[in-house]
């Protein structure tokens, strides 16, 4: 049985808001504008009557198409002119992607439903 509970969807939902910020800030604005659209489709789901597994479902692949090898989200790089701001926008990223991912991951195993 599937069990994704809101907060897990908020708490997914602000990673990806927090992650376009960050891109913003460091002078990724295309990338910002991905990770604001996704944002705004995780609010969609949440905001729905009823969860709808097939959306969410899909909005995780399209975030994950972003990690692939072929993506150059995963080289990103802040262009902040400040040398100390982009040290510091470099590693947030860094972790926000991986804390993006890793929520991500979870959320693709409770989405799971076991036939018994």
């Amino acid at each position: 049985m599937q069990k994704i509970e809101k907060w897990r969807l908020e708490e997914f939902a602000l990673v990806l808001k927090h992650l376009a910020e960050l891109l913003s800030k460091g002078n990724n604005r295309d990338w910002a504008t991905v990770f604001f659209h996704f944002h705004q489709e995780a609010q969609l789901i949440i905001a729905a009557q009823e969860f709808d597994l097939e959306q969410f479902k899909r909005l995780i692949i399209n975030i994950k198409n972003c990690y692939s090898s072929r993506s150059s989200f995963m080289s990103l790089l802040s262009r902040h002119e400040n040398e100390k701001d982009k040290i510091e926008l470099n590693q947030e990223l860094f972790k926000a992607r991986t804390r993006l991912l890793k929520i991500m991951t979870e959320l693709e195993g409770r989405s799971i439903e076991y036939i018994s």
